[in-house]
């Protein structure tokens, strides 16, 4: 069954891109029928569903479509390209330092994110480009300062590191997944969206010179200080930024700052569908053991030559389908003393590196919170159905790209 279950998880994922149905809405029909042929109780299936991420999007996506509503996101779009003065070459590597320096002073991935994703998806509308030649970027700059000693991720690696004897791990961690993330992210910008060669729009140009003169309204300023408030807010006092983002959303309703019904129907239910539908099978799978059984498989090749790179294979996998903070690193650090008593040669240092960053970089997927925040803000965009699925798909390519680059820099010793 945890085979049979792998199977069942990738065929979906592919009818659901081929046929451009939503992937949500299959997964739950496949796994009632997986369910059904393992003998696993529907009530197992209820409680796979993810109330905590459910109510997380759907309270950025309230608040996203406010913003969208009033116009506060093409105006901020405008404003920001304007300062660039047309050259849109610049603006990848301007919105990976602006994310990253944000990202390292505290917030972390997350919060991060959701700040910076509704100004990606409305950046690449102004400048008429595909989303996905911008995204990247952004969360690349997210990432790259997400593992710093005082983020969330970073507090959680020095910590648990500590309580197993493993110390020093604090400036190792930060600095090379600062580096992983400029490696791929220079990757992304010259070989994969050729950036270097962008010429630019002149309709884009116009609209910036525009920009210039139109001022942000009252309504439009309060939907930006609410967008900063929410980032804020859940970083510093931990609280689900969902929850926040509805209570800011409410009190930008009270203040008129957008109109309500406008604002619902501009919420993409679809996504929401999409991407706990597709968590309830990838729990169904993790219970068949098909995510064990993976694991097992990359496990069983470590060497002292190769144990970095399976760590961090290892964990970006696990990140997929659970928390990196919360579950993969306090999961997978305590293995590492062990791991360097039986395996000689191997350094508790880079292993818990290695661990770190594969983890994180596994967060672009749309499975995790980065990529369904980052998925939740191109599909308040008025995006089809069809680019709703596609971008979903891109996202994971994009993520498992990440792990598999942690996993090459980990084996020729980086970490």
């Amino acid at each position: 069954m945890d085979l049979f279950s792998l199977l069942v998880l990738c065929v979906t994922l592919v009818v659901a891109f081929i046929f451009k149905i939503n992937s949500g809405l299959i997964a739950i029909a496949v796994s009632l029928v997986l369910s059904w042929i393992a003998g696993i109780p529907g009530s197992f299936l209820l409680s796979s569903f993810n109330n905590s991420l459910f109510l997380m999007l759907l309270g950025v996506m309230y608040l996203f479509s406010i913003a969208q509503e009033n116009r506060t996101l093409e105006l901020l779009a405008k404003k920001t390209f304007a300062l660039c003065r047309g050259q849109e070459r610049v603006l990848p590597i301007v919105l990976f330092l602006l994310s990253a320096v944000i990202s390292a002073l505290g917030p972390g991935l997350i919060s991060v994110t959701a700040l910076v994703s509704v100004l990606l998806v409305a950046l690449a509308k102004e400048m008429n480009t595909p989303a996905i030649r911008l995204i990247p970027f952004g969360m690349m700059g997210a990432f790259s300062g997400g593992l710093s000693p005082i983020t969330p991720s970073g507090i959680v690696a020095v910590n648990v590191s500590g309580e197993n004897g493993i110390t020093g791990v604090g400036g190792p961690v930060a600095w090379k997944m600062f580096l992983t993330c400029v490696i791929y992210a220079a990757i992304l910008y010259i070989f994969v969206f050729k950036w270097h060669k962008h010429k630019p729009a002149g309709i884009a140009a116009q609209n910036s010179a525009e920009a210039d003169v139109e001022r942000f309204s009252a309504k439009q300023v309060m939907t930006l200080v609410g967008i900063v408030a929410v980032a804020l807010i859940s970083c510093i006092f931990g609280i689900n930024v969902g929850l926040i983002s509805f209570a800011v959303a409410v009190v930008l309703t009270l203040l008129n700052a957008a109109d309500e019904g406008a604002a619902l129907k501009k919420v993409p239910w679809n996504t929401l569908v999409m991407i706990t539908g597709v968590g309830i099978l990838i729990s169904l799978v993790t219970e068949l053991g098909g995510i064990d059984l993976l694991s097992s498989a990359l496990s069983k090749l470590s060497t002292e030559k190769t144990a970095t790179a399976v760590m961090a294979l290892l964990s970006g996998v696990m990140s997929w389908v659970s928390s990196a903070s919360g579950v993969v690193m306090p999961t997978l650090i305590p293995t590492v003393p062990d791991m360097v008593a039986s395996v000689s040669g191997t350094n508790a240092v880079a292993l818990v590196t290695s661990i770190s960053i594969g983890a994180n970089m596994a967060a672009i997927s749309p499975l995790s919170s980065c990529g369904a925040l980052m998925l939740a803000a191109y599909s308040s965009s008025d995006v089809t159905a069809a680019e709703r699925n596609k971008m979903f798909l891109q996202l994971f390519i994009l993520s498992a790209c990440a792990v598999a680059l942690s996993g090459i820099l980990a084996l020729i010793g980086m970490y």
